[in-house]
């Protein structure tokens, strides 16, 4: 046996810290990543071709990786080290290579099915089977890389695991950028094969990290010395196929969404990718920073039979979370018009494509609470090892959402909008199925504190639209339905008005938060806390 170190609320917002901060420099990228999109290439229909190829061919890569493979390693590797420290690292050298041939196969089935697709499809839907059979072998290493992240976060390496994927997005920019001077389904071309080299980049970005970490307790000779397919690699698989049910069901609603993206509108996909790539990133900062540093306290409690360790540390990261994304909700409904028109409102993105993008991205707003708290409610029963219900809420999610894209597209028409909707319906019915499953349940004054918060986000956003009405117009409501003629073009304009109805929002939030008492919210997250991890409670709201 070897001592395992004590998981307190503190050590798991020091740990969410850093993973929000290699989130944050990975979002980052990120946003310059679209915007180079945006810029250099708009929401043309071979874009949104690109785009649905890209969600096409990474259907296996949340199958394999990253959610379900992470879930299911975490724990039993925990497991293993609470019995031997040693016997823990060989797991994670077996299961690396056993993923590897494992993925080696999967990959050249899934060559072979896209070449077939390709030879019988036309148009553009034969260009979308051509262009995942360039991204498809990038699926090795991102899954590879999740794995490498998996078990860094078992030795709280947090920031590098997060970080990753700026790398993939740098390669991505320099790609595009090289690629816009040549015609575009030559440059189409050219960005799915830089897909896979940006892959392969992230995954030497985790596997030097994870390297120096077993390095100190396996010697070379025995790292490539692995039992492929072990009892432990049979271990990990029986958690990681039920959850690959369900997040198939998911993936496969997912590359759905940008089918039906397509029907709706040529350029639908491309709407659908800017607005959700804005939505992702509270979600991505907060609540997979969130939930990805919960995960290993939780199997660790529930290893120790610490139950109500297990319910304060799953309480307290609803709260945190809360308390985050209910404003960001409103945030990105007050602030989503002028935020799209600063980030892409030049070069071939027009003022009608970000017109039709905020109304994707206000609808995907609606499930960004919902959308969290799954994650939370996932990890917590992933912590138990139970599969089950994240699986069913999931297929029943995904039924949801299949049956709406279906009314919403062929029978009332709504366009792209309505398939980011659906989705966001659907995360309120996931979240509501997988809080029914969890071993207890959270008592009123929880939920009364979310109703409070609730209305101070509410109200604050309601005074920013007020003033901002009286400043530049109604840069968030009318110019949906005036065709973008609010949306300026003037780079200097767009960071005023940006800037300008953000200090708004916080402003308004910050004091109806003090007027409703609410003071408490912002020592709630920065609270101080001593090395046993008791909180040192911050009294007023001046004081943090």
């Amino acid at each position: 046996m070897i001592p395992i170190l004590m998981d307190t609320n503190h050590s798991i917002l020091q740990s969410a810290k850093h993973f929000f901060f290699g989130t944050l420099f990975s979002r980052a990228t990120g946003l310059l990543r679209d915007m180079a999109m945006a810029f250099w290439f708009g929401s043309a229909p071979e874009v949104a071709a690109f785009m649905v190829a890209y969600r096409l061919a990474n259907l296996f890569r949340r199958l394999f990786g990253e959610g379900n493979l992470q879930a299911g390693f975490v724990p039993h590797f925990e497991t293993l080290r609470v019995q031997e420290a040693k016997k823990s690292f060989l797991f994670y050298r077996d299961t690396a290579f056993s993923l590897f041939l494992s993925l080696s196969l999967v990959i050249g089935l899934m060559e072979a099915v896209l070449w077939l697709f390709s030879q019988q499809l036309t148009g553009s839907w034969a260009e979308i089977a051509t262009l995942s059979m360039w991204m498809a072998p990038g699926l090795l290493f991102i899954c590879l890389s999740s794995l490498n992240s998996a078990f860094l976060r078992c030795q709280k390496k947090y920031f590098i695991t997060a970080a990753s994927s700026a790398f993939f997005n740098c390669v991505w920019i320099l790609a595009a950028f090289g690629a816009h001077y040549f015609p575009l389904n030559q440059a189409i071309i050219l960005l799915s094969a830089s897909v896979t080299l940006a892959f392969f980049i992230q995954w030497l970005s985790t596997a030097q990290g994870a390297r120096k970490e077993w390095a100190s307790h396996l010697h070379w000779k025995e790292w490539f010395q692995p039992h492929l397919f072990s009892c432990d690699w049979a271990q990990l698989l029986k958690p990681m196929m039920v959850g690959i049910i369900g997040a198939g069901a998911l993936q496969f609603n997912s590359a759905l969404d940008a089918v039906f993206g397509l029907i709706a509108d040529p350029s639908g996909p491309a709407y659908l990718w800017y607005a959700i790539r804005i939505q992702q990133l509270p979600l991505a900062l907060f609540g997979i920073a969130l939930s990805g540093a919960l995960l290993p306290p939780l199997s660790r409690a529930m290893q120790e039979g610490a139950l109500d360790r297990y319910q304060d540390l799953l309480e307290t990261s609803l709260k945190r979370s809360a308390i985050l994304m209910i404003p960001c909700t409103f945030a990105m409904f007050t602030l989503g018009g002028v935020g799209l028109n600063l980030l892409f409102g030049r070069g071939d993105f027009s003022s009608h494509d970000i017109q039709e993008t905020l109304l994707c991205l206000w609808a995907y707003g609606v499930g960004i609470v919902p959308a969290v708290f799954v994650l939370l409610f996932a990890t917590g029963c992933y912590a138990q090892k139970s599969y089950g219900a994240p699986t069913m809420a999931a297929f029943m999610a995904v039924l949801l959402n299949a049956t709406l894209n279906v009314l919403m597209v062929f029978v009332f028409h709504w366009g792209a909008v309505s398939i980011a909707l659906a989705t966001s319906l659907s995360s309120f019915l996931n979240g509501a199925i997988l809080y029914v499953y969890l071993p207890k349940k959270m008592n009123c004054s929880f939920w009364f504190f979310l109703m409070q918060l609730t209305i101070v986000s509410a109200l604050s956003a309601l005074f920013t639209v007020g003033i901002g009405h009286l400043w530049i117009g109604d840069v968030t409501w009318k110019m949906c339905w005036d065709g973008g003629a609010f949306f300026t073009r003037s780079t200097k304009e767009q960071l005023i008005q940006f800037m300008g109805m953000s200090a708004l929002f916080v402003g308004c939030f910050f004091v109806i938060a003090k007027i409703a008492g609410l003071g408490q919210i912002f020592s709630f997250i920065t609270a101080r806390m001593d090395k046993n991890g008791v909180k040192r409670p911050i009294a007023k709201l001046e004081d943090v």
